[in-house]
């Protein structure tokens, strides 16, 4: 069975998107599309854009469709290139670069065959912990453990 990665896991991601948000945000088109049972999340990455994911609460397929992405994943950083597929893990929180513009797709189950693209993100995402945000807010504070 895999192992479901712990908030303090998290940490320099949090780290990394707080500074992130200090800066000019990117627009990152979503589109969404539906089958029985099935829901898929696409969003195009502009070329030299850093971000950060959201911690899925389920496992979800990963895959890149176009282009270069530099990307966490649980045995280091990679360079992946269009076709590549992986499974998201539940807990699983990432960062990546573009390198050039990237097109990823998510799929999620969805037996309740929802549509709702907010009721979506809030059945599929975990909200950041308390804890890790003021972790990142006050780095002298020591994260809760």
């Amino acid at each position: 069975m895999p192992q479901v990665a712990k908030h303090n896991d998290h940490l320099p991601i949090y780290a990394l998107e707080a500074e992130l948000l200090r800066h000019k945000q990117v627009d990152m088109p979503v589109s969404h599309d539906f089958c029985e049972g099935l829901y898929s999340r696409t969003m195009f990455i502009p070329a030299n854009t850093a971000l950060t994911g959201a911690i899925h609460k389920e496992e979800s397929f990963f895959i890149l469709r176009s282009g270069v992405l530099l990307v966490t994943t649980d045995d280091g950083p990679r360079r992946i290139y269009p076709g590549h597929m992986s499974i998201s893990r539940k807990g699983t929180k990432r960062a990546g670069v573009a390198v050039t513009d990237c097109e990823v797709t998510t799929f999620h189950s969805n037996p309740t065959n929802e549509q709702n693209t907010d009721s979506l993100w809030d059945m599929y995402t975990e909200p950041a912990p308390q804890e890790m945000l003021e972790a990142v807010n006050h780095p002298t504070l020591e994260v809760i453990k």
